[in-house]
């Protein structure tokens, strides 16, 4: 009997989460590697609309698992189904996304089935046994990590690590209820961000900024680029969040946001691993940078060596006058 795989979904507000898709991709390649069948866990509760859902959209069978403390996410509720479903079909390995809940209970998870947890996850190499890539070192040493055999492996997997496929066919669902006990803590809900906030998942087009602009008011100049498009939006690298910036909210990467947009325009970005994480799966990367040796370059379609300061302005110009009607002759 070939062995299994688990993919724990994340959901919010009744919709499965983009990160999902990516980590069932990763699962998928996994599984194929060793001969193994994948398997979507999902913890909710009603659970059978989202375990449908994510069943067409991924292609992938799915194990949903219902109880009441599983209405909204829970450290605590995920790891007692958890540990109790892993018990019980004892899968090769355990997937969850390297996000903010991914982070919240892999390792506590872990634990209580007294196996590994190794974070970070880029990549594998079919070996004997399998081993997985995660870099170290701001991604200057990739490591290789093979967990102990006869123990259960929790991996958290980066986003941007594998690319969803479009689904061939519908995956089946099974229900299993589960009694579980009320925790101990509760989950107070989710601040909503402010307005505009949210753009960075539906924006056809961000202009992100990174350490190279320099100072904070020469922030405005990658703001203007980004209003010149319809279907624009700003955002940053870890960098300009963390010195105030920009909220939170506005930062892609490994700690931030995931995004797929048509466009996305990198101004001042060295291209740190964290970074690209969260944005290596654009359709067109636009780089400006001074350092051609900038490691961004490596991943962008096009790539431009010359100082943003000077040739934003020429650009926003270009596109200011192309969006602008001609006069009319008559």
């Amino acid at each position: 009997m070939a062995r299994e795989i688990f993919a724990i979904a994340e959901h919010r507000d009744g919709e499965v989460r983009p990160e999902t898709m990516e980590l069932l991709a990763f699962g998928r390649g996994l599984a194929e590697a060793m001969g193994a069948r994948l398997t979507g866990v999902i913890l909710a509760c009603p659970a059978q609309k989202l375990a449908r859902q994510l069943a067409a959209q991924a292609g992938t069978d799915v194990l949903a698992i219902e109880s009441k403390p599983l209405a909204v996410y829970n450290a605590e509720a995920y790891i007692a189904a958890l540990a109790k479903i892993i018990s019980e079909r004892k899968p090769a390995y355990v997937l969850v996304s390297h996000t903010a809940t991914g982070w919240d209970f892999a390792a506590r998870l872990a634990v209580a089935l007294q196996g590994s947890c190794s974070t970070g996850i880029t990549g594998f190499r079919k070996a004997d046994p399998i081993c997985f890539l995660r870099p170290i070192c701001n991604g200057k040493i990739l490591a290789e990590v093979a967990p102990l055999p006869g123990t259960v492996s929790v991996l958290s997997i980066m986003p941007g690590a594998a690319n969803p496929v479009a689904a061939k066919r519908k995956g089946r669902v099974e229900i299993s209820h589960f009694d579980l006990r009320d925790p101990g803590t509760k989950n107070l809900g989710y601040a909503k961000a402010g307005r505009g906030a949210m753009e960075l998942g539906k924006a056809e087009v961000i202009v992100a900024a990174g350490r190279g602009i320099g100072e904070q008011d020469k922030l405005d100049l990658v703001r203007r680029l980004a209003e010149c498009f319809d279907k624009g939006a700003l955002a940053a690298s870890r960098p300009i969040i963390d010195a105030g910036w920009l909220p939170l909210e506005r930062q892609v990467g490994q700690t931030g946001q995931t995004v797929h947009p048509r466009l996305y325009i990198a101004c001042g970005i060295s291209g740190a691993l964290q970074h690209i994480a969260g944005m290596s799966g654009s359709e067109l990367i636009l780089a400006i940078n001074t350092d051609r040796d900038a490691n961004i370059f490596n991943i962008a379609h096009i790539g431009i060596v010359q100082n943003l300061h000077q040739f934003l302005p020429v650009l926003i110009q270009k596109i200011c006058a192309r969006k602008t009607p001609r006069p009319s002759n008559s």
